[in-house]
């Protein structure tokens, strides 16, 4: 699917120290990566089963934190780095975390909508601090801002290389390059049989994209019902 908003590994092991959670606060980033997962099951909200949803997920890169090497200093090689996944609903749905996410990122719409396009571009992010299930802190994503372009004037560029991963278009490359658990959420995405991914990974060529159509804002009033965000340390 084509991750346009208007038409709608290495393995992932964590190597070097354990990282600490970031404090709670808002910070400067940059897209780094955006993920088509295609389309996938949904959990239950309030008990209801939910149906499928093509969905994506965000990656940001933190401009000014960066993950600790052996001796507890920052490795400015090593920005840090925070996720989270969504369904990808129509941007008339104004109510979806998707359509927030689009024009907090480009909030001109110069884009017109296109998620892939999104890469490398700045916004605010805002996180929290809080016990995961194990109870070990970890952070996740509360809200994304637009940042104010004398701010995104100022604030470095990505030190790592953006991604985009289209399923439409896939670069086995880059999905090499994800995580064991990312490449096997899309590659079990439930329409992966006699997909373009499927054909490709079988040694053929990729077709030229087209576009497919994302739910309406009807669709999409239960799309905030749970927090899907993960910290660096899975990526």
């Amino acid at each position: 699917m084509a991750l346009n908003a208007r038409k709608i590994k290495n393995t992932g092991s964590a190597k070097g120290p354990k990282q600490e959670a970031m404090e709670a606060g808002t910070y400067s980033c940059r897209v780094v990566q955006m993920v088509d997962q295609g389309l996938q099951a949904q959990r239950p909200y309030k008990g209801e089963e939910k149906p499928p949803a093509y969905s994506m997920s965000l990656t940001y890169e933190f401009v000014d934190e960066f993950c600790k090497d052996k001796d507890g200093n920052d490795d400015e090689t090593k920005p840090r780095w925070l996720s989270e996944e969504m369904p990808l609903y129509s941007l008339d749905a104004d109510l979806a975390k998707s359509t927030k996410r689009y024009k907090a990122i480009d909030p001109q719409e110069v884009h017109d909508g296109d998620f892939s396009m999104l890469a490398g571009m700045g916004c605010m992010v805002t996180i929290t601090c809080k016990p995961n299930k194990d109870g070990e802190n970890r952070n996740y994503i509360s809200s994304v801002s637009a940042m104010r372009a004398k701010d995104l004037a100022k604030i470095p560029e990505l030190v790592n290389d953006a991604k985009v991963f289209l399923l439409d278009e896939p670069d086995l490359e880059v999905l090499g390059s994800f995580p064991d658990w990312l490449q096997e959420k899309i590659k079990t995405n439930l329409e992966f049989s006699g997909s373009v991914l499927e054909k490709v990974l079988a040694g053929g060529a990729a077709p030229k994209a087209e576009g497919t159509d994302v739910k309406s804002e009807a669709e999409a009033k239960s799309d905030d019902s749970s927090d899907d965000s993960s910290d660096d340390e899975g990526w």
